[in-house]
């Protein structure tokens, strides 16, 4: 019997996606969850077949570090289908380089599409919606451009400083020194071509390095892009970055 679990917080959308998963998966076991922590103790007790899941701030809780999770030999979900919408490229494009094989816009889909997604899924194969990849195409020129202006580090910075937080908060978060965050902010500024805080704020915000929710500041993928910087900055930059300042991708 097949295991599916659902992460959504309307618990009356998650109803209309069960009814559609079984006309894929007749019989199978079915379970739902609000929030990304619960689905993290659900992946701890048991392994999935597919899991189904939004994105935004009303989880609780990082997706993309959860779906990041569900890759690899060691996963406990062999599949992922992910409903989003097309207005955040680096959460889409983040998608698409952890191989998530499905994700499909409800804005602009029907429920009738959904099932179309799921039973490609269930085949082996990928769904894309056709709205999502196009928004990606347009938007991919712009949000390269930025993504190649700015080094990992920036990147990192950027996404605890985004909040609009002061240099020694973002320190002790990062463990640098406050002069490394001084620095780095300053070249964000010249390099993004912004003069105060607040701009930069509106820049995190709208590249999608930090999302405002009422629970609090969110920062979408920033475990997944703090990771990837630690993996490839050499020993000696590291030491050097904590002292002096940023060295670099």
């Amino acid at each position: 019997m097949s295991a599916i679990l659902i992460l959504k917080p309307d618990t009356l959308y998650a109803e209309i996606l069960r009814q559609r998963l079984l006309t894929v998966y007749p019989g199978a076991r079915i379970e739902s969850v609000a929030t990304v922590g619960a689905a993290q103790e659900r992946l701890q007790a048991a392994r999935y077949d597919l899991l189904v899941t939004g994105v935004g701030p009303q989880l609780g809780g990082d997706v993309l570090d959860l779906l990041s999770a569900c890759q690899g030999t060691a996963s406990r979900v062999r599949r992922s289908l992910v409903i989003a919408s097309p207005n955040d490229y680096r959460e889409l494009s983040t998608l698409r380089l952890l191989g998530v094989p499905a994700v499909f816009d409800s804005s602009t889909e029907s429920p009738e599409q959904f099932t179309a997604a799921v039973r490609a899924v269930a085949d082996g194969k990928c769904y894309w919606s056709a709205s999502i990849l196009a928004f990606m195409q347009r938007s991919r020129a712009t949000s390269n451009a930025l993504f190649a202006l700015l080094t990992n580090f920036e990147q990192v910075v950027l996404s605890v400083i985004g909040d609009g937080c002061d240099d020694v908060v973002a320190a002790e978060e990062l463990g640098v020194t406050v002069a490394t965050v001084s620095a780095v902010r300053r070249g964000l500024h010249r390099k993004l071509g912004v003069q105060h805080r607040g701009e930069l704020v509106r820049v995190a915000a709208q590249q999608g390095f930090i999302r405002f929710t009422p629970a609090g500041v969110e920062r979408p993928g920033f475990g997944l892009l703090r990771a990837s910087y630690h993996g490839r900055r050499p020993k000696t930059a590291a030491a050097n970055e904590v002292a002096v300042g940023p060295s670099g991708k």
